[in-house]
């Protein structure tokens, strides 16, 4: 239990520095991995001392990844709505009828 807890350690804090290199495919690979030791990890129910402390270690940083995760993910809206908002005001320049530029002088 112990060495799955410490594989589990490694894997998310590996997968938090594949997040912030932009290394989706290493962070994906090492999640599959984690994925296997959850189930050698337990529940926690038959935790010594030392366990424990490698669980809430595994916790820590489990939080700390998806808060990574959750980060690049608002981040990633943000742009979406700024991609959405350059469309519309696009299709307003492509649109001759809206009369865009007609106030351009045309002789100095």
């Amino acid at each position: 239990m112990a060495f799955a807890l410490q594989e589990l350690i490694a894997c998310w804090n590996q997968g938090y520095a594949a997040l912030a290199n932009g290394d989706l495919e290493q962070l994906a690979e090492l999640m599959a991995l984690a994925d296997e030791h959850l189930v050698a990890a337990g529940d926690g129910s038959k935790d010594g001392p030392d366990e424990a402390r490698l669980r809430s270690d595994a916790q820590s940083s489990r939080g700390r990844l998806e808060h990574g995760m959750r980060s690049g993910l608002d981040g990633l809206a943000a742009e979406l709505t700024r991609v959405r908002q350059g469309a519309k005001v696009l299709r307003g320049y492509g649109n001759a009828s809206v009369g865009l530029g007609s106030n351009v002088a045309r002789t100095v």
